[in-house]
C-alpha cells in the first residue's frame, strides 16, 4: 500500500513515467537496504509557524539520486564524517553505512522524523560493527558542525533563507580547521548559493529533467 500511495503522489505531481522510474528504484532499494523509509511526511505539526516557511514536506530522497551520489565519493571520504542535515528516517544514514561510513550524523528539526531516526540508528547499530551515529533533533542554523566532517548531504531541506545561515555555519566549522569539504546534494535549488561562497561543482547528473544532483567541493 505505501508504494501504490507513494506512486500516486509522484504521479499527481511529476507524471507517471517519473512515478514508474521513481517506485522500480524504491522497492529495490528498500529491499537492498533492508530498511522501510518511503512515503511522504507534512511537518505543520512538527515546526514553527515561521518555520514553515522555509521547509518543505517531508520525503526522502530517492534512491537513483542518492546512489548516483553517493558513488561519487573516493575511499578517502569514507574515512571522515558523514553529516546528513534533514536526516528524516534515515535512509542516508542507513546508506552511508553501507558504504563504509563509520561515524554519521542526522540531524532534523522534527521530533517525529527524529525519533524515527532513532530507531534506525538501532537498527544499523545491531548490523554493523566499530560504527557511530550521532543524531539531534536541531535547527540547522545553530548547529555546530564538528570538524571531522567531510562529507555533508543535502536533498534540499529548506529555502535560501535557510541555506544562506547554514551555509555561514560550514564556513565557521572550516575556519576553525580547514579541510576537504564534498556536499551531497540532490535537488540542488540553492546550489548557486554554494558556488558563491566558493564551492566548486566538480560533478552533477539530469534525469528525466526532474531528478537532478550536484556534488560540490572546497579543497
Amino acid at each position: 500500500m505505501r508504494y501504490l500511495l507513494y506512486f500516486l503522489y509522484v504521479g499527481w505531481h511529476w507524471g507517471l513515467g517519473l512515478a514508474v522510474f521513481i517506485i522500480r528504484h524504491e522497492i529495490r532499494g528498500e529491499r537492498k537496504y533492508g530498511i522501510r523509509t518511503i512515503g511522504t511526511d507534512n511537518l505543520k505539526a512538527d515546526v514553527s509557524k515561521e518555520d514553515r516557511k522555509h521547509i518543505a514536506m517531508y520525503e526522502p530522497v530517492n534512491y537513483y539520486s542518492a546512489t548516483w551520489l553517493f558513488d561519487q565519493l573516493q575511499p578517502y571520504d569514507l574515512t571522515t564524517t558523514l553529516l546528513d542535515v534533514g536526516c528524516g528516517r534515515g535512509r542516508v544514514l542507513a546508506m552511508g553505512a553501507a558504504y563504509g561510513f563509520t561515524d554519521l550524523i542526522g540531524i532534523d528539526l522534527s521530533p517525529r522524523l527524529y525519533n524515527a531516526a532513532i530507531e534506525m540508528r538501532d537498527i544499523l547499530y545491531n548490523r554493523y560493527q566499530h560504527i557511530s551515529i550521532n543524531l539531534a533533533c536541531q535547527d540547522a542554523r545553530v548547529y555546530t558542525i564538528p570538524e571531522t566532517v567531510g562529507v555533508i548531504f543535502l536533498f534540499n531541506p529548506f529555502d535560501h533563507i535557510i541555506m544562506e545561515e547554514f551555509i555561514g555555519k560550514v564556513e565557521e566549522s572550516l575556519r576553525k580547521k580547514q579541510r576537504p569539504l564534498k556536499i551531497l546534494y540532490a535537488n540542488p535549488q540553492c546550489k548557486q548559493q554554494w558556488l558563491d561562497a566558493g564551492f566548486e561543482e566538480t560533478a552533477s547528473f539530469v534525469k528525466m529533467n526532474f531528478l537532478k544532483g550536484s556534488v560540490l567541493e572546497k579543497a
